[in-house]
């Protein structure tokens, strides 16, 4: 900046030095504005790697077929696992005032195995999409959205495990796939978080600081 008087020795006004930042604060707003219209083109990040196309996916599709074998063995004994269930449910209903225990334990019972039967295959598929999805969008936002996904996958098979299937006269082996299932999941997450996953990835993006004007 060129003061009035030419002098170099000079010291700035408060008035001045508020124009200066104002004015450099425009100046960053307006190359800002710039990059948001016209960004820049994307970088080619080459092939993903294989932990995200190859191992995540066959340790998901191993899951899958696990938890396909219960899903279907659940539903063909669904008349069965109802009963079981009501039984077990209703003695913890019976101090409950004002319920019918039986038909509460019932009631529970008819509810329960079909949505923990329909719900959990469906969110099972759409996280599938997810993690193909992370690959060919090279996103990262979507593989922490997956990892969530699988989280929540995570909380809810053991329990339907133990509700459906953990009975003396229930098959081991059908409540032991729902488990490796559990395990398979596990893989294809950390699959996911493999250090040549996040490289490939684009980097997080990282908060800026703001500039504030004097006296803002």
């Amino acid at each position: 900046m060129t003061f009035p008087d030419h002098d170099p020795d000079r010291i700035p006004t408060q008035a001045e030095l508020d124009a200066e930042d104002l004015a450099e604060i425009a100046r960053q707003s307006k190359d800002a504005d710039h990059r948001d219209r016209y960004p820049t083109r994307p970088v080619d990040p080459g092939p993903p790697p294989v932990a995200l196309v190859r191992d995540a996916r066959v340790a998901w599709l191993l899951s899958s077929v696990a938890g396909l074998i219960w899903v279907v063995y659940g539903f063909v004994n669904l008349s069965a696992t109802t009963s079981r269930l009501a039984d077990r449910l209703q003695p913890g209903l019976e101090d409950v005032p004002d319920v019918d225990s039986a038909e509460k334990a019932h009631s529970l019972a008819q509810f329960w195995p079909p949505a923990f039967l329909i719900g959990i295959p469906i969110v099972v598929a759409v996280s599938w999409l997810m993690l193909v999805g992370i690959a060919r969008g090279h996103s990262r936002n979507l593989r922490n959205v997956y990892l969530a996904t699988v989280v929540v996958i995570l909380l809810f098979v053991p329990v339907c495990a133990d509700l459906l299937f953990n009975y003396p006269d229930s098959p081991r082996w059908v409540w032991a796939m729902a488990w490796v299932q559990f395990a398979l999941l596990i893989v294809s997450m950390l699959m996911t978080l493999r250090r040549s996953v996040g490289r490939w990835l684009p980097s997080t993006m990282r908060v800026r600081s703001i500039r504030v004007a004097p006296g803002g």
